[in-house]
């Protein structure tokens, strides 16, 4: 496959690799818009993303309902102060990147982790993406105020949408809710991956993970509009519901008023 190559993302059809379990699903021999609507040079930088994470890790993006998700929401409704928590190998900074300078959004995009390693390899694409005036990486610990504080300066305001995909330990998870739901604009987002009962797996405290903080959290404030999708997902192997990630998703939207 060329950078050029209409065929783009159709060619994972047939990778055997986990990660690419979302082109082996029926019915999606096609390019979703995340891919399709990027240039032949940033394909081919996200091709070659993709070959060094194959060789070398980590492996632990996002699939592309999510950010498909994402797409939707940043680009359908020009959002333009994002906070991230938890970057990993820098997939969904890259991606959502690219989308912020189709917008013409510099500084929109705050991404937080408190791996240094992680940080080091997410700047590398981000400068070889040449996005470093739309995105900043920053080695933090998302519950830390001064995390907030570098957010909102570098943001210029408070964030828009804060999209939580981190530790998921159920302690760090709930404190994160707490902390960032205060600091997201009025009318804003959270968007929390890994909500799955499979996903609670994921949790190294075996304390319930994401899902066990968000089911307890949007308890304790129903002022809040809140969502979840495959929350009881339990395998990635299970029959595929309308939402394909079984790692589900949920959705905290904060009143505008009030």
């Amino acid at each position: 496959m060329t950078p050029g190559d209409s065929s783009r993302s159709r060619g994972w059809k047939d990778n055997p690799h986990p990660r690419y379990w979302w082109h082996r699903l029926p019915g999606t021999d096609y390019v979703p818009p995340v891919y399709s609507d990027l240039s032949d040079a940033e394909w081919a930088v996200l091709r070659e993303w993709y070959a060094e994470t194959d060789r070398s890790g980590p492996i632990g993006e996002c699939a592309v309902p999510l950010i498909s998700l994402l797409h939707g929401l940043v680009m359908g409704n020009r959002i333009s102060r994002i906070a991230q928590l938890g970057t990993c190998a820098g997939y969904s900074a890259l991606l959502l990147g690219w989308m912020l300078r189709r917008m013409n959004t510099p500084h929109a995009l705050f991404a937080l982790d408190l791996d240094p390693a992680m940080c080091e390899l997410s700047r590398r694409w981000i400068i070889r993406a040449g996005l470093q005036d739309f995105v900043e990486v920053a080695e933090g610990s998302s519950l830390d105020d001064r995390s907030i504080m570098s957010a909102r300066k570098y943001l210029n305001g408070n964030p828009e949408l804060v999209i939580l995909d981190s530790s998921h330990e159920y302690q760090s998870t709930l404190a994160e809710l707490d902390l960032w739901y205060g600091a997201v604009a009025p009318g804003g987002l959270l968007v929390l991956h890994d909500v799955s009962e499979f996903a609670a797996e994921f949790d190294v405290t075996r304390e319930g993970g994401v899902r066990r903080a968000f089911a307890e959290w949007r308890k304790i404030h129903p002022e809040a509009e809140t969502l979840s999708l495959n929350s009881d997902s339990r395998s990635m192997e299970a029959a595929r519901p309308l939402y394909k990630d079984a790692c589900g998703v949920g959705l905290i939207h904060k009143p505008q008023y009030g």
